[in-house]
């Protein structure tokens, strides 16, 4: 009896061991709305100085020496003169297509560009400059998909460019889903 109740047990825990490790099947439909990449046009390494941009859509922010540097989710740095606290300023924009992280220590900006990471000098703000690039620091070479996103969504095409977003979309029989 002892051992009819351990071998029943141990196939139950076997069966259950071994269908967590098989991937489900999934029906892909005609249309489904889920996200397309974004691509970027140009030289996505192009990193400079803008005038001020409206902010849509923040995730991180730095203050230094009365400064605010204010991470636009994956297109730069809004750079906002806080002097007067009442009265904040916004002076420029910092380019970084891809951005989605940053640090600062001493007078330089660290942010990664799409797969690199990059070292910006923003001692003076009226001259920013890109120190140091490091090439493929972060694997992907892209912009992930958004955080939490379970669903369809268009297979990146490398040829397109670099994906610097998603955007929401109808989608024709697709080929990616997580």
């Amino acid at each position: 009896m002892e051992k009819t109740t351990f071998f029943l047990a141990l196939a139950l825990s076997s069966g259950l061991l071994f269908t967590g490790c098989i991937e489900p099947s999934v029906d892909i439909p005609e249309q489904v709305a889920g996200l397309a990449p974004i691509y970027y046009e140009g030289d996505w390494r192009d990193i400079g100085a803008e005038p001020p941009q409206p902010i849509r859509e923040l995730f991180k922010i730095y203050y230094k020496d009365s400064i605010i540097f204010a991470g636009e989710s994956l297109k730069g740095i809004h750079v906002i003169d806080n002097t007067d606290p009442f009265y904040p300023e916004t002076i420029k924009f910092i380019r970084i297509p891809g951005n989605s992280d940053i640090a600062i220590k001493g007078n330089t900006l660290y942010a990664n560009n799409l797969s690199d990471l990059v070292a910006i000098d923003i001692g003076n703000l009226d001259d920013i400059r890109v120190l140091d690039r490091v090439r493929n620091a972060f694997p992907g070479g892209g912009s992930p998909l958004p955080d939490n996103y379970f669903g369809f969504f268009e297979c990146p095409d490398t040829s397109m460019g670099a994906v610097v977003g998603w955007a929401e979309k109808v989608l024709e029989r697709p080929e990616c889903w997580r």
